[in-house]
């Protein structure tokens, strides 16, 4: 079609006609609901323009009240989204032969997943717990955490080290320089027995202790607030799993197609397939409670422990920052695994599925302005409620989380004695095993250990 100037034509293009033709009859569809919203507004004793506004108002009230009820879905590009998405379209297909191998490659990477996941924290534990020991290490605790206030003539207990002579800033080191440091004086007084006591007065090794008491505990909440997340997606797929429906419903079907069906591509045919999360069996259910779920439950309790020990035993300040950005990297390991080695075909369904609302879409339809109005009204907050939603629940959970993961470091490696916290006494370990019972379970499955102490703090 063109129009006609001057006697000649221009094309215009038909995508651009329809556009045209749609945004005129969005025009006139506008200036129909205006029309009729003149009557309200007067009633209201506002503009036309101020009524719209008010519209407006209720409208993201409404959708902002919908989105706090959120929906579900499946974690995006990771496995555990895909040992949960995989069977269940499988299911769908009646189990075509096509989707097979990629619901046990979607199994098979889940356990390497869990397998590298868990083997890694195995081995921070095994350092922490068993390495260190060898090398005649104590656990930190709270080593020169009043550093600040602490001189060379200061005598009082807070401001002695493990090796019982006082901490200050010049006689400071991490473990390896302070067992270096001692080494290198024990050598002397044994090369030299006649000058070991002298030896020993000038050669001053120093003391171990952390750097920064509160760098620590910053880096510890920091370290917190990355492992939350992970906490937030376990908690989503505990909600997935209740509340969707607990029966056999497909997770895809056949959505708009065109009438055109001339020019089929692949692009076409995926898009025309809706993939997204419906019912589900409850024997599929319970599969994926005690398959998924539970445990990425102990993996997470696991690597939150695990990574608070791991901080708390740092003394250094750079070494603090870095370990508590280093340590999530294995609450990404999923991620990595999905995006290197699961299927494009996966990952594309794991992009395209979509959520499972925890509302009624019917909810979100009203007849006219004034239910829209009144509704908006409904959902304003009373004062009670007003503060509950004020207080930031995020940040104070974060603080009860670090809060509980540091006093259980406390109290499993150290003991309160004289206003401070100091290193329980440390036995040799019988052996260099260290299992994933003594990882998860410590407090029960404890390290074999001579019952002779190495060192104490009151020897």
């Amino acid at each position: 079609m063109g129009t006609g100037i001057g006697g000649g034509y221009i094309a215009v293009p038909a995508g651009q006609e329809r556009r045209a033709s749609e945004g005129s009859m969005a025009d006139k569809n506008g200036s129909r609901r205006d029309t009729l919203r003149l009557a309200p507004a007067e009633e209201l004793g506002v503009s036309l323009e101020e009524y719209r506004q008010l519209l407006a108002n209720a409208k993201l009230v409404g959708a902002m009240k919908f989105m706090q009820l959120g929906k579900v879905g499946i974690e995006p590009n990771s496995v555990y989204g895909a040992a949960i998405l995989m069977p269940q379209v499988a299911r769908t297909a009646h189990w075509h032969r096509f989707f097979l191998p990629h619901v046990v490659s979607s199994y098979f990477y889940l356990l390497v997943c869990m397998f590298v996941h868990a083997t890694m924290l195995v081995y921070v534990g095994k350092e922490l717990h068993v390495m260190n020991l060898f090398a005649g290490q104590m656990y930190l605790c709270d080593f020169g955490a009043d550093l600040p206030a602490c001189t060379l003539d200061d005598d009082s207990e807070r401001c002695v080290g493990p090796f019982g002579t006082p901490v200050t800033a010049p006689r400071l080191y991490s473990w390896s320089q302070w067992a270096s440091r001692s080494f290198v004086r024990d050598s002397l007084a044994a090369v030299l027995p006649d000058q070991a006591e002298k030896i020993r007065t000038i050669a001053d090794p120093g003391e171990y202790g952390v750097e920064s008491y509160y760098c620590r505990l910053l880096c510890c909440f920091v370290y917190v607030i990355s492992i939350t997340q992970e906490l937030d997606n376990i908690i989503n797929m505990i909600r997935l799993l209740y509340n969707i429906p607990s029966e056999e419903q497909p997770w895809f079907k056949l959505g708009a197609e065109e009438d055109d069906e001339t020019a089929e591509t692949m692009e076409k045919w995926l898009s025309q397939v809706e993939v997204k999360v419906a019912g589900m069996p409850r024997t599929w259910k319970l599969v994926n409670v005690f398959v998924v779920l539970l445990p990425k439950i102990m993996l997470w309790e696991m690597t939150a422990s695990t990574g608070i020990n791991f901080l708390m035993e740092t003394g250094g300040i750079d070494d603090i920052i870095v370990n508590s950005v280093a340590l999530g990297f294995l609450l990404t390991l999923d991620e990595i695994i999905t995006d290197a080695m699961l299927s494009a075909e996966v990952n594309h369904l794991l992009d395209e599925c979509q959520e499972y609302p925890l509302y009624q879409e019917g909810d979100l339809h009203t007849h006219s302005d004034q239910e829209t109005l009144s509704k908006s009204e409904e959902l304003a907050p009373g004062h009670l409620q007003l503060a509950w939603e004020m207080i930031p629940k995020v940040m104070v959970f974060c603080l009860g989380l670090l809060f509980w993961l540091v006093t259980r470091y406390y109290t499993l490696h150290c003991d309160f004695v004289d206003g401070r916290w100091v290193s329980k006494d440390m036995h040799l370990p019988n052996s260099l095993s260290f299992s994933l019972a003594n990882a998860l379970f410590g407090r029960f499955f404890p390290v074999d250990a001579a019952q002779t102490p190495y060192w104490s703090m009151n020897a």
